[in-house]
């Protein structure tokens, strides 16, 4: 990617310099595209190509979100017919090869918290279309496995529950969908966003320390204690402090 479609590399590298959200913008986010998986989206939309435009942004766009359409045709020579079944494929964020030649391109996903059969959807989307030739380069960006391990537990919804939880999209998830095979033969650039680049994720590692003090508790209780009753009120006071330190959030 960095050889063959440098403009695109250099691109998305400006994007994910900038990318860092903030532990609360991780605390709220609700359904669908989040605050700041939006911005993400944003910072690559409004990247434009002004060698090949001219300098004018709105024809020099190089990034949006496509509905990639794959239709095929046969016949005898020469004269085709188009077969009836048309393929669409929804593409978060396309970069174009350039704003004159848009194929093949890039297609840039980010799984930040679905359910984790998502990136199937976008493995079998590259895959079909690294082979037809409308992409060079699938991108996935996701948690990455350190920041799934702090904030899964730790972070709540706002009826309770915790978010984050091991069946939605992180990295753990992804990579051994990838080393099965998924995405066929098109080349992959996977990226898990790391709790450096959280603004404001001290919280949450504090909050973690206390869950992993009370944990600890619990599996070594019989060091000091006499009786499980004994040491789970000191358990559960310790539990209580660390979530009393990052109560839920309206999700938004």
């Amino acid at each position: 990617m960095q050889e063959a479609f440098r403009d695109r590399f250099d691109d998305l590298q400006v994007a994910l310099e900038d990318f860092r959200p903030t532990l609360d913008e991780l605390r709220t986010g609700g359904g669908g595209r989040t605050v700041f998986v939006r911005r993400f989206d944003e910072s690559l939309g409004n990247m434009v190509d002004e060698a090949d435009s001219g300098g004018s942004a709105a024809e020099g766009s190089v990034w949006g979100k496509q509905n990639i359409t794959i239709e095929k045709a046969v016949g005898f020579d020469g004269q085709t017919e188009p077969v009836s079944k048309v393929r669409g494929h929804e593409i978060d964020m396309f970069g174009k090869g350039s704003p004159t030649l848009p194929f093949p391109g890039v297609a840039v996903e980010m799984e930040w918290n679905n359910k984790d059969p998502f990136f199937d959807r976008d493995l079998i989307n590259f895959q079909a279309l690294h082979h037809e030739g409308a992409i060079a380069v699938g991108v996935i960006v996701t948690r990455g496995p350190q920041l799934q391990s702090l904030i899964s537990g730790v972070i709540r919804s706002k009826d309770g529950g915790f978010k984050y939880g091991s069946s939605t999209t992180h990295w753990d998830k992804l990579v051994p969908r990838v080393n099965l095979g998924g995405g066929g033969e098109c080349p992959l650039l996977l990226i898990g966003i790391e709790p450096d680049r959280i603004d404001g994720i001290a919280l949450a590692r504090r909050v973690r320390a206390k869950l992993d003090e009370a944990d600890a508790l619990k599996e070594s209780w019989r060091d000091d204690h006499p009786k499980w009753s004994d040491a789970k009120p000191i358990y559960e006071a310790l539990r209580a402090e660390a979530l009393a330190m990052m109560p839920p959030l309206a999700d938004q």
